[in-house]
């Protein structure tokens, strides 16, 4: 079983995950197949460069398909649009006038592609512009395998 908290509003998990003593990673349930045997094809959207190298090894121990990573939202969408990956990693604060939040909600909007926000921490006015784009959820760092497994598993 995974532990999951919660934030303002119950139907948005915080996924700072991790499995509880004795517990393996979890199945698939319903029609969907476990992580285990889907490959997910991932935009990585990260400004600091062994962040994003350390998250790409991450998602590929777990036999996902990094597309590219961006570290601007103009970037992150101009390969969102070449790419069109499955769900994009996505920093909230990046380099540039635009940040991640920004990026998210065009990605969205333009293509259907859920973000997962992956992020040290927010201010109250910065979570609610993040909530408002319908991330699939936040990721905190520092990411470990455990936790974006976790998060990935709630890709549709």
């Amino acid at each position: 079983m995974i532990s999951l908290q919660t934030c303002s509003d119950p139907a948005r998990p915080w996924l700072a995950a991790a499995a509880e003593q004795g517990d393996d990673v979890p199945s698939g349930q319903g029609d969907r197949p476990s992580l285990e045997t889907r490959s997910l094809r991932v935009l990585i959207v990260e400004d600091e460069f062994f962040i994003s190298l350390h998250t790409q090894g991450l998602l590929q121990a777990l036999g996902h398909v990094v597309v590219a990573i961006a570290v601007s939202a103009d970037q992150a969408i101009a390969i969102a649009e070449r790419e069109r990956p499955d769900v994009v990693l996505m920093d909230i604060r990046l380099v540039g006038a635009r940040d991640g939040i920004d990026a998210a909600e065009e990605i969205r909007k333009r293509w259907a592609i859920p973000s997962l926000f992956v992020t040290a921490n927010t201010d109250p006015q910065t979570r609610r512009r993040a909530e408002a784009v319908r991330p699939l959820g936040f990721l905190e760092k520092p990411l470990t395998e455990q936790r974006l497994r976790t998060g990935l598993a709630h890709t549709p």
